[in-house]
């Protein structure tokens, strides 16, 4: 009797133990199924960056949901290991720097596999074909100027191998990071243009890649600009590089000379509020009246600028043009470019700017006729510029007309030297009838003096075709 009593003390003792432990076994058991079957699958990010290797890169991988994770390449039965991790985090950033060449590894192709675990049941594995390739392209400075002026425009010949991209690189060495970069063309290519019926009324970047490794070398050209606000000891350079990203630098001997401009200073008075700044902002009075032209002259002015190199990235791949530019007909010079203006409102400097064009005059609403051929890449308001025609005259070479009364030409039009666009005007900021005239180069107003004459086209460009 007693033992039986005791055998059933035990069982419920037995019961309320596992009474106890049941909902911490159903736990263990449905936290080892969530891991072994219901966590996320392994993420990687940036395993393109593999296909092609240069000379030295560094390719970027952003993880998620990894436990380990190991990265080799293979190439003729070597196998070099590039990573092997246990994060911490299932996030995790990796920065691969990779120079083929001193870790053993040739030119040609190469298989690389990365395998990633996230639990006991969850993996990847990416096999990836990379192509390695360590050369440079071979780049050669034919011709370039020994020196410019601040303000003005040059052009560089260059023999080129093995490059997809071919530019010229303006860089201040005090601010590297801020360097400006202006496209070079294949010569044969940019000449083959003048007359093509089928593009009359389109204009596109050429982006196809350049001669690739193997091929012979092209000769490539680039029209850059030395921009107004250009600074003491700023260098230019040529550049190609390839698909892989090896790149060939060498610098241009050219010498920019910083040419000192004009300096003036212009009163502002109440009726040019008023009558033009006024309206600029869609208004007819307000509280603050130099405030109000400080506002136009300066944010309207940055803001017609971005426009303008947006435009600027939209040139033909050739030259368009041909001979010297126009100067409009019967004009009187009323402003230059590079000119450092000072606003004055009640003898108070209020704002300041530099203009960067060629004012004209004529009489009023005179006809306006196009410096050379081209394709119109623009015509509208441009705020400050009012109405404003824009011609693409092809491989970043592009002329302004701007504060006109009225355009006769659009968009995509194609035009000769002298064909009329429009005629003289007021609009924008403009205190009386005149024609704004501009060149720019990718998007940067150069000045038009060196444009309009025959001299220097035939020296710093026509030589250059011929070289």
């Amino acid at each position: 009797m007693r033992d039986h009593m005791m055998r059933n003390d035990n069982k419920g003792f037995s019961r309320i133990i596992l009474t106890l432990a049941l909902p911490f076994i159903i736990l263990v058991i449905a936290y080892g199924s969530y891991k072994l079957f219901f966590i996320p699958d392994p993420v990687i990010t940036g395993l393109d960056q593999f296909n092609i290797l240069s000379s030295d890169k560094t390719v970027t991988l952003n993880t998620e949901n990894i436990k380990s994770i190991e990265i080799a390449v293979y190439q003729n039965d070597y196998k070099i290991d590039l990573l092997n991790d246990l994060p911490e985090f299932s996030e995790k950033q990796y920065k691969l720097n990779i120079k083929p060449k001193s870790i053993g590894l040739g030119d040609g192709q190469a298989l690389i596999i990365v395998h990633a675990k996230a639990g006991l049941f969850k993996e990847v594995k990416h096999k990836i074909a990379s192509t390695i390739d360590t050369v440079p392209p071979v780049l050669e400075v034919l011709k370039a100027p020994r020196q410019i002026n601040r303000g003005s425009s040059g052009a560089a010949l260059l023999r080129v191998k093995g490059a997809d991209s071919v530019f010229i690189k303006l860089v201040d060495p005090s601010h590297p990071e801020d360097y400006r970069q202006f496209k070079a063309y294949e010569l044969s290519s940019a000449l083959d243009v003048l007359d093509e019926p089928s593009r009359e009324h389109e204009i596109k970047s050429d982006n196809t890649p350049g001669t690739r490794a193997g091929s012979s070398p092209l000769k490539y050209l680039a029209f850059f600009p030395a921009p107004y606000d250009i600074v003491e000891n700023t260098l230019l350079y040529a550049v190609a590089s390839d698909i892989a990203g090896n790149v060939n630098i060498t610098s241009l001997s050219t010498r920019i000379n910083l040419k000192e401009f004009k300096k003036s200073s212009i009163i502002i008075d109440d009726n040019f509020i008023n009558r033009v700044v006024y309206p600029l902002l869609n208004e007819t009075s307000m509280d603050d009246p130099a405030g109000s032209f400080k506002k136009v002259n300066e944010d309207l002015r940055d803001k017609s600028v971005e426009i303008i190199m947006n435009l600027a990235k939209n040139t033909a791949p050739r030259m368009l043009w041909q001979g010297r530019f126009s100067q409009l007909k019967n004009s009187k010079v009323m402003a230059i470019y590079g000119d450092e203006r000072a606003y004055l409102y009640k003898e108070k400097k209020i704002s300041n700017s530099a203009h960067l064009g060629y004012d004209l005059a004529s009489y009023a609403k005179a006809p306006v006729q196009a410096a050379n051929s081209g394709i119109v890449n623009f015509a509208a308001d441009l705020s400050i510029y009012g109405n404003t025609v824009i011609i693409d005259h092809g491989m970043g070479l592009m002329s302004l007309y701007g504060h006109l009364s009225a355009m006769t030409v659009e968009k995509g039009d194609r035009v000769k030297r002298g064909d009329m666009i429009g005629k003289t005007g007021s609009t924008g900021l403009a205190g009386g009838d005149h024609l704004h005239f501009g060149i720019l180069l990718h998007g940067y107003e150069v000045s038009p003096v060196y444009w309009w004459d025959r001299q220097w086209i035939r020296i710093h460009i026509m030589d250059y075709l011929t070289y």
